[in-house]
Parts: C-alpha cells; sequence; structure tokens
C-alpha cells in the first residue's frame, strides 16, 4: 500500500485529498494544526480520520503547526515509522491575506512567510533524504504558475505564494534522474471552502474540492518524472489525462463556473537556459 502525508488536512482542499487519495489506496496522515472542531472553525484532523477509516481505509491524525519546523518534522517521521515508507508529500497548509503592502504589517508578513513558504520548503526538506534513498517519491506544493497579474492587490501574500512556485521551479533541476518530482498545483476556478462559505460566495461561481483532489492523485501516480518542476492547474491537467467533462465538480449542478486563471501562462525560460552561470566554487 502507497503512503502520503498531507499537511494541511483539516478541511476544504487538504481534506478532500486526504480522502481521494485513501479511496485510491492511500494510508494518509493528516496533518494539520486544528485538533478539535470549533463552532467557528469546524473540522480537525480527528473528524477528517475518522471519515476515512468509516470508509475502511487507513489514515492517522498528526498535529502539526506549519509554522513549527519540528511539528513539520515529526509529521514526516510519523508517517514513515507507522506506514513503513512514504511516496507523496502534500503541502497545502496555507495563510491567507489579500491586502496591499502598505496595509500589511510586518506581523503578517511573516506569519505568510512562515506558514507559505517556510513551512513548504520545511517539508520538503524533510522528505527528500527518504525519497532519495527509495529514488522515488512526489512532491506537491499548493502554489500558483507566476505571472504578473496574480501579484494584484496582494503583493505580500503573492511573495509567499511565489516562493513556493520558485521552489518548485528550483528544486526539478537538483532532481533530475533521480526518480523523484516536485509539482505545484493550482485551482482554475474558485474552491468551496470554509472561508467561502463565511463570505457566503455564491455556489454558481465555485466547484468542489474534489477537482483538486482528483488531480492531486493524477500527479500521484505519475510514473515518470515528466511532471517535475512543473506549476500546474487542475483543470487543464485533467484535461491531458482524458478529463473533458468537469460539471460534476459543479457545486451549481446548472452553472459552469468562470475561470479565474488565465488560460495561458507565460514561458519563464530564457535562450541561455542551460548556460553555466557560475563556475563552481
Amino acid at each position: 500500500m502507497k503512503s502520503a502525508l498531507v499537511i494541511g488536512a483539516s478541511r476544504g482542499i487538504g481534506k478532500q485529498v486526504a480522502i481521494i487519495l485513501s479511496r485510491n489506496g492511500y494510508s494518509v496522515g493528516v496533518a494539520a494544526k486544528t485538533e478539535v472542531s470549533q463552532e467557528t472553525l469546524p473540522g480537525s484532523i480527528h473528524d477528517v480520520v475518522r471519515d476515512i477509516t468509516k470508509e475502511g481505509g487507513v489514515a492517522i491524525p498528526i498535529k502539526c503547526n506549519a509554522r513549527k519546523s519540528n511539528d513539520i518534522q515529526d509529521a514526516v517521521t510519523t508517517c514513515i515509522e507507522k506506514f513503513g515508507k512514504l511516496d507523496l508529500a502534500v503541502y497545502n497548509a496555507g495563510a491567507i491575506l489579500w491586502k496591499p503592502v502598505i496595509e500589511t504589517p510586518l506581523s503578517r508578513f511573516d506569519l505568510l512567510h512562515e506558514v507559505n513558504v517556510r513551512g513548504a520548503y520545511t517539508m520538503v526538506q524533510q522528505v527528500l533524504p527518504h525519497f532519495l534513498e527509495r529514488n522515488t517519491g512526489r512532491i506537491i506544493l499548493v502554489s500558483p504558475p507566476v505571472y504578473k497579474r496574480f501579484f494584484k492587490g496582494k503583493t505580500p501574500y503573492s511573495i509567499s505564494k511565489i516562493g513556493m512556485t520558485v521552489l518548485t521551479h528550483g528544486l526539478a533541476n537538483e532532481l533530475k534522474d533521480t526518480g523523484v518530482s516536485i509539482s505545484s498545483l493550482w485551482p482554475a476556478t474558485a474552491i468551496k471552502a470554509f472561508v467561502t462559505d463565511k463570505l457566503q460566495t455564491p455556489s454558481s461561481v465555485m466547484r468542489t474540492p474534489d477537482v483538486f483532489a482528483d488531480a492531486v492523485l493524477k500527479i500521484a501516480e505519475e510514473n515518470s518524472e515528466k511532471l517535475n518542476g512543473l506549476a500546474l492547474i487542475d483543470e487543464d491537467f485533467l484535461r491531458t489525462t482524458g478529463v473533458s467533462d468537469f460539471s460534476k465538480y459543479r457545486c451549481d449542478p446548472d452553472v459552469e463556473p468562470p475561470r479565474m486563471m488565465p488560460r495561458k501562462f507565460p514561458d519563464l525560460s530564457v535562450e541561455e537556459e542551460n548556460d553555466k552561470v557560475f563556475p563552481k566554487l
């Protein structure tokens, strides 16, 4: 049986990723900060594990504050010890603040940095030795492709999320021909979640988290390294795997939600892509 660690799995996208992986034969480490569901913040790691085990799946709850490197290290170690190995690591934990620079105090900028890019970096560093020793493993970071429009109105947040994508693009060079790969994944449309419920977002503009979870599963099951270093969009990637009907993912069964992401992204490569920039010191 394959095994996976999902950090940020107590609700929303992370919860559905854990459930879909379990339904497809993965033992799952369900990691997040929330241990007790509350009315103001419903969902917990124990709730998700119960949902999985009720269906006959295998899952363990792991308390993990993404701001604490020791928690992330313990989450990785726990999965390897409990499952015997780890095949997939998904970093879905995220801090969100969509405000301009002048309205984002340094304390909030630090929070964005610690949870988003630093947390992702920590998870990657912890799983890499195990993956490289086994010459296999998939890493998925929930972060967007790099393009200028994404930055508008939310520059501090964008710095942290794009930093995750830079990690994907850069680490891919180091992982070439190792059997290990890293990819970024981002939704094409708004996804139903706790925050959208709180904001009373219309169902007509959203898809269910299943679309994202299905894309995660397809990435995880890709045996080649062709996805290494790519920043993918859930819908676009699923189309390359043969999915053409997305109506099952609609929150409003009668309305196809509008796409919030561009249909084409800039190519970040340059003519001197493979030139050696610096001599080895």
